[in-house]
């Protein structure tokens, strides 16, 4: 056998590690790399559009109310104002008698009233807007002539206005000694004489039609000529105003109409060009504000005080949330009178501007004397509802019920619509004893119901109900609609995200697993170089007895041998255990011969 040299191989040995390490590395798995391309723009794309959509969910509210508003304020060119102008309803009034059955009996002192409820004689009524004006602060100044009809198939079964006789109080005559009471002798002795000559009893007996809108009074004829402030009319009707014709008996409101605030729309500005009345003790209770009750401002809400401002109760009304109702699918507010109205001022010292000398106090009644022409009109809820015990102990014949004689306005929140209301109110007259007068001198004061009305609109048309659905119930469908798009897309964002993570964690699982392979096959390749110098330094003597020569060329052609016949040299041996750590599978092993050689 040839010599060889020594020298080569250390050579010989790092050329076999790197073909091996070459082809180890060739032959394992690549790291799998998940593609996040089309992950990553769906992400920005969904984010876009989350972002979009949420920024049209924030901003939907703010947009919406604004051009609601816009659209409810009153100009000339709106179609608010033909609405306002000429409203399709038909309110209604409702009329409730209580007819005296025991008049004598009760001027004598003998009996307490004995009353009986006849009714209701319903009317329709048709609302004209008269004498039309705008003004540049924003107001515009109208007047409301009602016409009423009275409507049989809605009335009492055996009712007719113009045929029914009611027995009650004869309030000009009363009213007469009322305001007499502290005259001289001969001023008394000669209001007796004419009233007892015209016939007079301090009850009377007329129709309906007659008490209501109107009949002839000689005593208001006599007193125009006699007295140096008569009333301003030669009729007595307990509703004569209010189905009057003549511009000079209509009041005159003013009203703002949005413009430059549209949260001041619908409340009342002045009335007869007064901001202030002049009847009661403080400024407060004297303000012109509120409502006429056809229509309240925009976008209400349920802690909001409402006020309804009539010129016929001498006041406005507070008015305070109930509860929530719906007609026709659309939602609205329930609003009652606060608990204070009507309330005397020992109950609610806040009252205290209500009263005054010679006026009727009492939890449940409210005296409109100085508002009346000095007419001792007292008014109440229906019945002296949640009024004081004395009231009605006085009366028989009273059943309050709170279904049937509550007040209420029904409104749309959004729009200030009333959608039906039931303006419920009761007038008595407080009849006081007077010992100058004969006719009054038995009587025991005793506040004695007339009649009770209910004014106010059953339901609105479905027109209408579908004109205020478009502001009141669509954008909440819309809203409800981008809230929707609005959470499909975060949870597509969402899933995506976590398809992402998974992905990302995936990619760092794979390239970790190729790592700890190519470590395993470094430290298995570096442990074999490691033992094999160990073993050539064993052998290295043994090889000084040869011939340099020689020793070269037996080097050489051994080395030949080897890699002619594909004998693997013993420092590239790797065991089975060290195969099993390899990443590729049986079809994907090197076909190579891994036997020991013989040195």
């Amino acid at each position: 056998m040839s010599s060889y040299s020594p020298e080569l191989i250390p050579e010989c040995k790092e050329t076999q590690l790197i073909r091996f390490q070459s082809r180890v590395v060739g032959l394992t798995t690549p790291a799998r790399r998940h593609s996040m391309k089309i992950i990553n723009l769906c992400l920005l794309i969904s984010c876009i559009f989350s972002g979009l959509v949420g920024l049209a969910y924030l901003g939907f509210d703010p947009v919406v109310r604004s051009l609601i508003l816009k659209k409810l304020v009153l100009s000339n060119t709106s179609d608010t104002f033909h609405i306002w102008e000429d409203p399709p309803i038909s309110p209604h009034l409702k009329v409730y008698f209580f007819n005296l059955t025991n008049p004598d009996e009760v001027f004598n002192g003998i009996d307490k009233p004995r009353l009986i409820e006849v009714g209701p004689y319903t009317y329709k009524q048709k609302w004209l807007k008269q004498n039309i004006t705008w003004h540049d602060n924003g107001t515009i100044s109208y007047k409301t002539r009602k016409i009423f009809t009275f409507i049989r198939s809605e009335s009492c079964p055996t009712c007719d206005d113009e045929f029914d006789n009611v027995t009650t109080l004869n309030v000009p005559a009363i009213s007469a000694y009322y305001q007499s009471r502290n005259a001289p002798f001969y001023t008394t002795w000669s209001l007796s004489g004419v009233v007892w000559g015209l016939g007079y009893k301090p009850w009377v007996t007329q129709t309906v039609h007659d008490l209501l809108w109107g009949y002839d009074e000689p005593l208001f004829k006599l007193a125009q000529t006699f007295l140096n402030d008569p009333p301003p009319f030669d009729k007595f009707g307990l509703f004569l105003l209010k189905n009057s014709s003549k511009e000079s008996d209509l009041g005159m409101y003013s009203m703002y109409t949005g413009e430059g605030d549209p949260y001041t729309l619908s409340n009342i500005q002045s009335f007869n060009g007064n901001q202030k009345l002049k009847f009661w003790n403080s400024s407060d209770c004297n303000r012109v504000h509120g409502s006429d009750g056809a229509s309240f401002n925009p976008y209400i809400k349920k802690g909001d005080t409402l006020w309804f401002f009539n010129d016929q109760l001498c006041r406005a009304l507070p008015m305070v949330y109930d509860r929530s109702i719906s007609q026709e699918g659309l939602p609205g507010l329930r609003f009652v009178p606060r608990k204070d109205v009507f309330m005397s001022e020992k109950s609610y010292p806040e009252n205290s501007c209500f009263a005054g000398p010679n006026r009727e106090t009492g939890d449940g009644v409210f005296d409109v004397t100085v508002c009346q022409f000095d007419t001792p009109i007292v008014l109440s809820w229906p019945h002296f509802l949640n009024a004081e015990e004395k009231y009605s102990k006085a009366i028989d014949g009273l059943k309050p019920d709170p279904k049937k004689h509550g007040f209420w306005f029904d409104i749309q929140e959004v729009t200030g619509t009333t959608l039906s209301a039931k303006a419920r109110i009761q007038i008595n007259m407080n009849v006081k004893k007077l010992k100058n007068f004969s006719s009054l001198s038995k009587i025991n004061d005793t506040v004695i119901p007339i009649l009770w009305f209910e004014e106010g609109i059953d339901e609105l048309g479905t027109d209408l109900i579908n004109v205020l659905k478009q502001a009141a119930i669509d954008p909440l469908v819309w809203r409800q609609y981008i809230l929707y798009i609005l959470i499909g897309l975060l949870s597509t964002l969402t899933l995506l995200s976590m398809v992402a993570v998974a992905k990302v964690l995936a990619n760092r699982a794979s390239v970790a697993k190729v790592e700890r392979v190519r470590e395993q096959v470094e430290n298995i390749i570096h442990g074999q170089i490691a033992g094999n110098d160990s073993s050539a330094q064993l052998t290295q003597p043994m090889l000084g007895y040869l011939d340099s020569s020689d020793s070269s060329r037996s080097s050489t052609a051994t080395h030949s041998r080897t890699s002619s016949e594909g004998t693997t040299p013993p420092y590239a041996v790797i065991s089975a255990d060290q195969r099993d750590l390899t990443p590729f599978s049986d079809s994907e092993k090197p076909s190579v011969n891994f036997s020991n050689p013989e040195v």
